[in-house]
């Protein structure tokens, strides 16, 4: 071995020993030193380092250049220590765009087709079995495949349903909760697996037919054959493959919570653990692929009904601008969206169009056409809040001789005092609320940022007396369904519905305002406004981002107008309205 190759071999060994896995490292500074060896040079050089990288074996602007320039890059950090001719590459000197690779989300329908594929045409009756298991467990849990080939026997706590990730990526270890129904699979492949492989050779949970763990690469291969062999997307200009499960079950996990009504953004934490994502920012990704999906699902079946036409026989020439414009029209005519939503729908569009611009010139100026039309203004109405009496009637309206009735008074209590948000409000538990000295709740509000807010005395009281009546476990909702499941976000507007109704029979000014559980939240903005907190207070408490968020309560209230107008008076003049006189009034009567 040279002298440069045995420099490689101890800081690899030595990087390694620090925890770091170097996988591409150990893969590819192998090939760095032959190719510096090739050339003659005695140690890593700028010139050397950016040729070696950029070979022509790669696209330029690839990601291959960039990580050939990263690894020589650390290696020449490391060599710099002990040979002082050599040159270090600075950073940034090979750049590359990372886009995320276009996923291809499977259907039931498609995960059916593939298990069925792989149980009628694979001949093995282990290796049959092995494939439909896995390809189950990846579509019902989301694991990586790696995690998968990675599971051990002991890895399944068969009593409570857990699979254990061991070592996963980042060095992360978790806990995986699985079905009923996932555990029965599991056992019935286990039981058909110690059956026909009486002999393994590996702890693996899933094995090959010689007994051995599975190889990725091998994996990867059969399910590419099972998948062409099913006729799963034929022709499609996103080749589905095996990671896209991952991506279908966070998909199909946050379209059902939307379906069901629940809050996306509070549990999108929890989505983000049990995938095992390093950070939730790297969840909410598909967040985005959710609405663009809603968008185009609905424009082609706007396209169907209006043409006639599958959307598998549409051309780029039947979205033209007219069309889309059509489009948008219906979702505010016909499905009653804001303009808000219409415009969220138009950039949806306007990116796919961006993305045909680059491939599809020769439709350059329809493409043109349709990126011009405009998003919808909208009026930006003052904010609606309640007055004190309002506030005083709404509380009372709830029957508190029953259960429901206790619940929502503590409800709307807690939301009018705190001003959180009604996704907030529901994600509160049992455990978030500190009653003693100091009383405050805390809640993992918007933009994933926790805050306390302080609770008053009244607030406490009556909180006392529905934990009691609660009994719940610190992880237990606080305020429940009478199943003990979280209020959606629909129920809770029902509630606050039906609440008004009963109040405006107290209050008549209820009559002109539409109450939503928002309106609560712009009533405790105001209570804390007119009491005299500044701004930035307020927007510390409302969990605002930008304390310009809380600057529309300003314009809310008209006598924060007038005291500052009081203080602009010229010199002389008497604070306050001017009233005019009786004679003054009597003389503009008889006009």
């Amino acid at each position: 071995m040279s002298a440069l190759g045995q420099m490689a071999d101890d800081y690899l060994r030595l990087r390694r020993a620090l925890g770091h896995k170097l996988d591409d490292a150990g893969r590819l500074l192998p090939r760095l030193v032959a190719y510096l060896e090739t050339i003659g040079a005695q140690t890593v050089t700028i010139q050397a380092a950016l040729a070696w990288a950029q070979q022509p074996d790669a696209q330029p602007g690839s990601t291959v250049w960039a990580t050939r320039m990263t690894i020589a890059r650390g290696f020449a950090r490391h060599l710099a220590g002990i040979d002082p001719r050599t040159e270090v590459p600075p950073a940034g000197l090979v750049t590359c765009s990372r886009h995320r690779r276009v996923p291809y989300i499977y259907s039931p329908a498609d995960i059916a087709a593939v298990r069925a594929q792989a149980r009628g045409s694979i001949p093995s009756p282990l290796r049959a079995a092995t494939f439909d298991t896995m390809i189950g467990l990846l579509a019902t849990t989301g694991m990586r495949i790696g995690e998968v080939i990675a599971l051990d026997r002991s890895d399944i706590d068969w009593s409570e349903g857990v699979l254990l990730v061991r070592q996963s990526k980042f060095g992360k270890s978790r806990q995986v909760p699985i079905h009923t129904s996932t555990t029965t699979a599991l056992a019935d492949y286990a039981g058909q697996r110690d059956q026909l492989q009486r002999s393994p050779r590996t702890s693996a949970f899933l094995c090959s037919v010689a007994g051995t763990r599975l190889i990725y690469s091998d994996v990867s291969h059969t399910f590419r054959k099972l998948v062409d062999s099913a006729g799963i997307a034929p022709g499609s200009a996103v080749r589905p493959r095996i990671h896209d499960l991952r991506h279908s079950f966070a998909v199909q996990t946050l379209l059902d919570w939307y379906r069901n009504g629940e809050d996306v953004q509070a549990r999108l934490p929890w989505l983000s653990t049990y995938l095992g994502h390093r950070e939730p920012r790297y969840t909410y990704w598909y967040l985005s692929a959710v609405p663009y999906r809603d968008t185009f699902r609905l424009l082609l079946g706007f396209l169907y009904r209006q043409t006639g036409t599958p959307p598998s026989k549409l051309q780029i020439q039947d979205l033209d601008a007219p069309m889309i414009v059509a489009f948008l029209d219906h979702l505010e005519t016909d499905r009653h969206n804001t303009a808000r939503t219409r415009n969220t729908r138009l950039a949806a569009i306007r990116s796919l169009f961006r993305y045909a611009a680059l491939r599809h010139p020769e439709h350059a100026a329809l493409i043109q056409r349709v990126l011009a039309i405009p998003q919808k203004r909208f009026d930006k109405a003052i904010v609606s809040f309640l007055t004190q009496p309002e506030i005083d009637a709404l509380i009372a309206a709830p029957d508190r001789t029953t259960w429901q009735g206790r619940r929502d008074h503590a409800l709307l209590v807690v939301a009018i005092q705190t001003g959180l948000r009604v996704s907030e409000l529901l994600g509160l538990n049992c455990g978030n609320l500190q009653l003693g000295p100091g009383a405050h709740l805390l809640c993992h509000g918007k933009g994933r940022k926790e805050r306390a807010t302080p609770l008053t005395a009244p607030t406490v009281a009556v909180l006392r007396v529905w934990l009691d009546e609660r009994s719940g476990r610190p992880d237990d909702p606080l305020f429940p369904t009478r199943t003990g499941r979280r209020l959606s976000r629909d129920a809770v507007e029902r509630r606050v519905t039906k609440h008004t109704a009963v109040a405006t029979h107290q209050c008549p000014s209820l009559h002109t305002k539409r109450l939503t559980p928002h309106v609560l939240r712009h009533t405790a903005a105001m209570q804390l406004l007119q009491a005299g907190v500044d701004t930035t207070v307020i927007a510390l408490w409302l969990g605002h981002e930008d304390v310009r968020s809380t600057q529309i309560y300003l314009h809310a209230d008209l006598t924060i107008k007038e005291r500052a107008l009081a203080r602009t008076a010229p010199n002389g003049t008497k604070p306050g309205r001017y009233r005019p006189p009786d004679p003054l009034l009597a003389f503009l009567e008889s006009l």
